[in-house]
C-alpha cells in the first residue's frame, strides 16, 4: 500500500439516519441536520458547511448555535473583505439573526411598557 492514508468521514452508514430539521428562527432559509456517530451526535447546516460534535443532541445544538453565532460575528467585522461566498453565508445568517431579535422584543399587545415611579423621599 501507498504511503497515503484512507480517511474515514463521519458519515452514517445509513442515510435514513440524517435527522433534517429546520433551523429556528430561519424562515426556512437555513436548515439542521442531526445524525449519531458511535456515541456522539453531530449538528450540522449544510447551507453553511459547519458542523459541531456533542456527546448528547442537545449539546451538540448547542455548539451549533454558539458557532453561528461566532461565525456571523467574524463574518460581520470583516464584510468588506468577504467574497461571493462569504457574502451570501452573511445574509443568511443576517436574516436568522433578524428573527432571532424579533421573536426576543415583546410585543406591545403582549407587554405594554409600564413607566416607572420614583418615590421621593421627604
Amino acid at each position: 500500500m501507498s504511503g497515503i492514508a484512507k480517511i474515514k468521514f463521519m458519515r452514517p452508514a445509513n442515510i435514513s439516519d440524517i435527522r433534517e430539521v429546520a433551523l429556528p428562527w430561519s424562515q426556512g432559509l437555513l436548515s439542521a441536520r442531526l445524525w449519531q456517530v458511535g456515541e456522539r451526535t453531530v449538528a450540522g447546516v449544510p447551507e453553511l458547511g459547519l458542523h459541531c460534535f456533542g456527546k448528547c443532541e442537545t449539546e451538540a445544538v448547542f455548539r451549533l448555535f454558539s458557532t453561528l453565532l461566532k461565525y456571523y460575528r467574524q463574518l460581520k467585522a470583516n464584510e468588506g473583505q468577504l467574497k461571493a461566498k462569504g457574502k451570501d453565508h452573511l445574509e443568511l445568517l443576517s436574516r436568522w439573526i433578524e428573527g432571532i431579535e424579533q421573536k426576543m422584543k415583546a410585543s406591545e399587545e403582549i407587554a405594554p411598557v409600564i413607566p416607572l415611579m420614583s418615590r421621593k423621599r421627604n
